[in-house]
């Protein structure tokens, strides 16, 4: 199977980096910002790598709040999916910037063409190591999360987890970090348009508590008070 490579970005240097890497045998999906979006079930895509080139005057976080949150998504480290950012000639505030954001390299421009290979080639060998051959791991700290077999495992312990409770702590896990209230897990997890008046999510919450964190030291599954759930990695 190929290494897929998603391509963000738009002008002249995005078509010659989408031919090199396609010449490289890469199979590369070039989308813009905004199209991130649209791709519903990214996890049906699992791209191995991210390139943006970033050709904008003003700072990254000149983009909307739900770009950010969509790349995000696509670039989460928990599955294994790194970001190179390509940006012009510019401060060091710049590079500091796209770091703090999460990606994993900076290049600036003129790009030399080899190293540039050479560095993609480096990100992929070093998140392929992180996971089993055949195998789609989410891993937060000592759980293990098997996308393909949905086998969880906490501490080397196998954990039985009913269907629906697998689902909503993959859905937690795709989404490490973050605050998901309970009209997007109800919505996510069990298919409801809109917020209804059920305690369902809270219910489910507190099987999956019982599994994943009892007579744990570190509590991986938190409450965030007004807002819902969140699965933590610290």
């Amino acid at each position: 199977m190929k290494t897929a490579i998603i391509l963000v970005g738009t002008g002249d240097l995005v078509g010659r980096i989408e031919r090199i890497m396609q010449d490289e045998g890469y199979e590369v999906k070039h989308v813009e910002w905004y199209e991130l979006n649209d791709i519903e079930d990214f996890r049906s895509v699992r791209p191995h790598l991210i390139i943006l080139v970033d050709r904008e005057s003003e700072d990254m976080l000149h983009q909307s709040e739900q770009d950010k949150i969509a790349l995000k998504r696509w670039m989460n480290p928990s599955i294994s999916t790194p970001l190179i950012v390509i940006i012009p000639e510019v401060s060091p505030q710049r590079v500091i910037d796209w770091l703090d954001f999460g990606a994993n390299d900076v290049m600036e421009e003129p790009l030399h063409w080899k190293v540039m290979l050479a560095r993609i080639r480096s990100l992929l060998r070093l998140f392929a190591s992180a996971s089993h051959e055949g195998e789609e791991m989410i891993i937060v700290q000592d759980l293990r999360i098997n996308l393909r077999s949905r086998r969880v495992s906490r501490g080397g312990q196998y954990l039985n987890l009913t269907p629906k409770e697998y689902e909503l702590l993959e859905f937690l896990a795709l989404h490490l970090n973050e605050a998901c209230t309970r009209g997007d897990i109800l919505r996510d997890v069990w298919g409801y348009e809109f917020a209804m008046d059920t305690n369902v999510v809270d219910v489910y919450i507190k099987h999956l508590r019982v599994k994943v964190d009892k007579g744990r030291e570190v509590k991986l599954i938190q409450t965030v008070r007004g807002i819902g759930y969140m699965l933590v990695d610290s």
